[in-house]
């Protein structure tokens, strides 16, 4: 016997902040099975300038966790006998706003999957979002040239060195790669650089996170993105 809660909660505003230009809300889609649970939180994005770019970003965001939902359903079926004894599969899905001021918006993804085993994956999915010209920002577009590699690996080495007891565990000197191009945010005027779980550590520890300094920064960005600099 299959039994499914599906139910829509509506937020306004992830930060509960009161003020006139882009706003995010977020529904919640959440259901439970014999053998599998689901919680989906979707968001979307109201008051941009660009309609259009809004709809698409929009549309992006709720095809893609459709999709994980998908997969995971069938996922799932396929594993309901090789979960361990009183668990169940499970799918959890939330976001979280990072920064949202002067045309730009910072927002993660956080998603936990579990079909068996000692336990789940989590991973994360950023989103740098340049409300000015309508577009998905990576890494290398905040900077005016290439060098600017060495210089985030710089300021990591130094955090880390500062920092010797709170990332004693790393099992490899952590480096820019290619995944970073997405895999930052922007936070509390800071560029913070992240690596997944088991990329620099074993999966308890998480995500290991290296906040640099945007003032620090400033000199090597581009002009139209010194203003994220608070």
């Amino acid at each position: 016997m299959v039994r499914v809660l599906v139910s829509f909660l509506i937020v306004i505003c992830l930060c509960g902040c009161d003020f006139e230009g882009v706003r995010i809300t977020n529904d919640v889609k959440e259901y439970e099975t014999d053998f599998a649970s689901v919680k989906a939180e979707i968001i979307s994005f109201s008051g941009f300038n660009n309609e259009e770019f809004e709809k698409s970003v929009n549309s992006e965001i709720a095809g893609n966790i459709e999709s994980d939902i998908v997969a995971f359903d069938m996922e799932a079926q396929e594993n309901k006998d090789n979960v361990r004894m009183g668990n169940k599969c499970v799918l959890e899905i939330d976001w979280e706003e990072k920064y949202n001021n002067n045309d730009f918006i910072s927002v993660v993804e956080e998603k936990y999957v579990y079909t068996g085993g000692a336990h789940g994956s989590t991973v994360r999915i950023p989103k740098n979002i340049d409300i000015a010209t309508g577009k998905e920002i990576k890494l290398s577009d905040l900077f005016t040239d290439t060098g600017y590699e060495n210089t985030l690996n710089r300021m990591i080495n130094e955090l880390v060195t500062e920092n010797s007891e709170e990332y004693k565990d790393l099992w490899v000197k952590p480096e820019i790669k290619q995944s970073h191009q997405t895999n930052f945010y922007i936070n509390d005027n800071k560029l913070v650089i992240f690596f997944q779980p088991y990329d620099l550590s074993y999966y308890a520890r998480g995500f290991v996170e290296f906040p640099l300094d945007l003032g620090e920064l400033s000199g090597y960005m581009k002009e139209e993105y010194r203003r994220i600099i608070e």
